[in-house]
């Protein structure tokens, strides 16, 4: 393992690094992983580096690379962003860049350990995200972790021709510790 963080079963988290930002444009600029990231224009290798230096050196921004456990290969990227220690809240986002590990539970074991992380060492309360009301298979995900459904977005965001809902899935400290009990 490159520079471990946070260990799981199939993967681990590391820390981002500039070296990322290949891995990251050949992923974002995949029209079938576009998609369902709604991202409309495409990243040059510049313009990544760039917005990594930013969020690697920026104090509200918990970047990490997801990586393979067997092949030590980067997959994806997960991160806090807007993290408000007054709060205790933040914005979470993950990003699976590797079709190939599409469906293989990656996305909930990444999920888990970043909310694990949240509320065992970063001592935060709240953890909310933005998801694609469209998008099933990532509400499964988030609601396997405890994430419940808090409002709606109502025409939050323009796509092949038509506005799309967004849902907002909260997830608290106290809700999670409820569940982490009943697991036991």
């Amino acid at each position: 393992m490159n520079n471990p963080f946070l260990i799981g079963k199939q993967i681990y988290l590391r820390p981002a690094c500039l070296e990322d930002a290949d891995f990251i444009v050949t992923g974002e600029n995949r029209p079938d992983i576009r998609e369902t990231l709604f991202l409309a224009l495409p990243i040059d290798i510049e313009k990544e580096r760039e917005k990594l230096r930013q969020q690697i050196t920026s104090k509200e921004t918990i970047l990490f690379t997801i990586a393979d456990k067997e092949t030590d290969r980067p997959i994806g990227q997960t991160a806090f962003v807007r993290v408000d220690y007054i709060s205790s809240a933040t914005v979470f986002y993950i990003a699976i860049l590797d079709l190939e590990f599409w469906g293989k539970g990656v996305g909930t074991e990444a999920s888990k350990m970043m909310v694990d992380y949240a509320f065992e060492t970063l001592n935060l309360n709240r953890i909310q995200l933005h998801v694609f009301a469209g998008n099933t298979a990532a509400i499964k995900i988030y609601q396997k972790v405890g994430y419940v459904k808090e409002g709606v977005l109502r025409q939050a965001m323009y796509h092949h021709g038509e506005y799309c809902d967004f849902w907002v899935m909260g997830i608290l400290k106290k809700d999670w510790l409820k569940n982490k009990r009943h697991r036991k």
